[in-house]
């Protein structure tokens, strides 16, 4: 299962794909975890630092997440070990789970050397009161600077380590999730401090965690609506229905279809473009599908079109920036001789992407800067007398 006249909707798995459980996704700083002034007592290898509360990027989910910052300790040559954000009250973060199922969380951070894990409070049978601790085994961390989800599954014995002398390695009764985990070989990350951003603790009793849409945003741009979204993490995606219907319509219609892109983890962003026949008030909403034909909407975007302008324009390409294709869409009220070019920063022709006659309409042109540097540019349209710029950056 499953970033002008604008609408951006934020849409949580909550909504999505109820079956998916948030533990804390740290939108307060009092959900079920305890934001701790320094690390659990069996930490080592770094020096006491304060998680705290940030939201100065896109988050997973909500706007806020966890800054952690771990700081290796010159004095010691141990290895990394570090445990923060223990849950409070008894069970440990007051909400029990099932034995079987998946559990994780969202990480951010540049540093690639790290692992990621957590531990469990394995209850006893009746839920109540704390039996024994299993580690989850790491899992390397992505170091690009990207969000990645990190889980585990319940019911598979190679997922969990012993953590305490009396613990096991199975999962066996109700659980709680007790506390989050990073490791790091010493010396590899000596004084060095790595910065790691945490979201959305999540469990599902049933299945993987699924495709996570972070973003819907609906834009009205000359005589088109154009539709964008991005997921974090995809799971059996088949793809996206496009949904429509107008304001004084009574059912939603098929538009279109975007394929996804199976099991991946990490950002994927989407674009689909509709030209409704008359001006008005639109709403918009996915529909993604499985391969196994399971089903899931989105959050509704609604987004006024004004219709077809009469005047010449020249649309700001996108992406923008870019990296080596991009989009550049222009509206001729008129049939015209178009020339259609880019210019370095010095005032060069460095491309000429179209030249000749052109019907009146809206023109969208696919231009790739694969010969070109990383840089801003301008790309100019001439036509019939007139002259219109726009700036672009390519980043390679």
């Amino acid at each position: 299962m499953l970033n002008k006249l604008l609408l951006f909707i934020f849409v949580s798995s909550g909504v999505l794909f109820p079956q998916t459980i948030i533990i804390d996704d740290f939108e307060t700083g009092l959900g079920r975890f305890n934001l701790a002034t320094t690390f659990s007592g069996s930490t080592v290898g770094i020096l006491p630092s304060a998680p705290t509360l940030d939201s100065s990027f896109a988050a997973v989910s909500g706007t806020k997440f966890i800054k952690v910052q771990l700081i290796d300790n010159p004095a010691d040559t141990l290895n990394w070990f570090v445990r923060f954000l223990s849950g409070t009250g008894s069970p440990a973060n007051n909400l029990v789970l099932n034995d079987t199922g998946f559990v994780g969380y969202w990480i951010k951070t540049d540093r690639p050397y790290l692992s990621a894990s957590l531990i469990i409070d394995d209850l006893n049978a009746s839920g109540s009161g704390v039996g024994t601790n299993e580690i989850a085994v790491p899992i390397p961390v992505i170091g690009d600077g990207g969000w990645y989800l990190y889980s585990w599954d319940m019911t598979d014995t190679n997922s969990w380590d012993p953590f305490i002398s009396s613990g096991n390695g199975m999962i066996q009764d109700p659980v709680t999730i007790d506390a989050i985990v990073f490791r790091a070989p010493y010396p590899a990350n000596h004084n060095d401090t790595a910065t790691i951003y945490l979201d959305k603790v999540s469990f599902n009793a049933t299945e993987p965690l699924p495709v996570e849409l972070v973003s819907f945003m609906a834009t009205s741009e000359q005589n088109e609506v154009w539709l964008k979204w991005i997921t974090v993490s995809e799971l059996n995606n088949r793809g996206f229905e496009i949904e429509r219907k107008s304001a004084a319509g009574s059912s939603w219609e098929k538009i279109g279809f975007v394929e996804g892109r199976g099991t991946v983890q990490g950002m994927t962003g989407y674009t689909f473009t509709d030209r409704p026949s008359v001006p008005g008030t639109y709403h918009y909403r996915l529909k993604q599908v499985d391969f196994s034909g399971e089903f899931e909407y989105s959050q509704t975007a609604e987004v006024l079109f004004a219709g077809l302008p009469s005047e010449y324009s020249l649309g700001q390409n996108y992406p923008n920036p870019f990296n080596p294709g991009t989009k550049i869409s222009y509206y001729l009220p008129e049939k015209g001789l178009v020339n259609l070019s880019v210019f370095n920063m010095l005032g060069q022709k460095v491309v000429e992407i179209m030249s000749g006659l052109q019907e009146a309409g809206e023109h969208t042109i696919d231009f790739n800067a694969d010969g070109l540097n990383s840089g801003v540019y301008i790309y100019t349209l001439q036509v019939n007398g007139r002259s219109f710029s726009q700036k672009m950056t390519l980043l390679k």
